[in-house]
């Protein structure tokens, strides 16, 4: 199908995918040079105090997800670390951490605390030569990762070969092409503004998410989603996706509910997400997985 001049793809793992892809060079050169210079995505020059409790917040989440798994020690591995809140989150809490990226100039603004186990590299080479006799990471964090890179299978074979036996990864992914995201279009209340090449190359839902990573060998042991922000195109005066105006104010939102909720019982709040991506209803997907027996 097309749309917004791309053609895009169901391939043969369940997901959505844009049919002419960068190459490596040129999207290497993306992210190095353009992404975080220019405040493009969701990254930004400065945060405001909400925002930034948001970025705690959303750290004792994932926290609290993974540490009702027997893990046998405390050491992060952050593929795709952007600005390194939630490496440094955990280096706070007294972990081991790794943390690699395209681009340092993130994590050089707004956590240069966590710059000297910081390395700038294509994460695939990365990778590739990774030494687990050396660091063998317990957690693996994949935020907002996925949906960036060429083939998001390989990047999940990747990944598995550095994690070991009752190891968790954490692979965090916008929720796209959804069934709430079906009902927004079947109203008339958005166009699908979420398909956004060359940032977003391949494309996840509840059933896509899943059935990619059951399929590459791991095991789902939490799916939770996130506040669900697209509930304010259904109202005509909230709706952003016409009005661009509309849309940080609507991001406040998200913010300073996740914040609240968070406040009231992190445990509760961890379980009300999971329903909620049970639902399919929410902005975004994070799925916690370990290697399938």
């Amino acid at each position: 199908m097309k749309i917004k001049g791309h053609s895009i793809d169901r391939n043969e793992r369940g997901f959505y995918e844009i049919s002419k892809k960068p190459t490596e060079a040129e999207l290497e050169a993306h992210y190095r040079e353009k992404y975080y210079q220019n405040a493009l995505g969701s990254y930004q020059t400065l945060y405001s105090e909400e925002e930034l409790a948001f970025f705690q917040n959303q750290a004792k989440l994932c926290e609290e997800t993974i540490l009702k798994s027997d893990l046998k020690d405390k050491k992060l591995l952050d593929i795709g670390c952007g600005e390194g809140f939630l490496c440094m989150y955990f280096k706070n809490q007294g972990w081991t951490v790794r943390c690699v990226d395209f681009s340092d100039f993130g994590i050089r603004s707004h956590n240069p605390g966590v710059l000297p186990f910081f390395e700038q590299a294509n994460i695939l080479t990365y990778l590739d030569d990774f030494n687990t006799s050396v660091f063998a990471p317990s957690f693996v964090n994949l935020d907002n990762v996925l949906e960036h890179v060429i083939d998001p299978v390989e990047l999940l074979k990747k990944v598995k070969r550095v994690m070991g036996p009752g190891s968790i990864a954490r692979i965090e992914v916008p929720n796209d092409f959804s069934a709430f995201q079906e009902l927004l279009l079947e109203l008339g209340c958005t166009s699908e503004t979420w398909v956004n090449p060359p940032e977003h190359l391949s494309y996840f839902n509840k059933a896509s998410l899943t059935a990619l990573l059951e399929t590459v060998g791991f095991e789902i042991v939490s799916l939770q989603a996130d506040f669900p922000v697209e509930q304010f195109l259904l109202n005509e005066h909230s709706n952003y996706s016409g009005h661009p105006d509309r849309g940080k104010a609507a991001h406040l939102a998200r913010v300073r509910v996740t914040n609240y909720l968070a406040e009231r019982n992190i445990s509760r709040l961890v379980e009300y997400n999971e329903a909620a991506a049970d639902l399919d209803f929410g902005r975004v997907l994070t799925a916690y997985a370990r290697l399938a027996d």
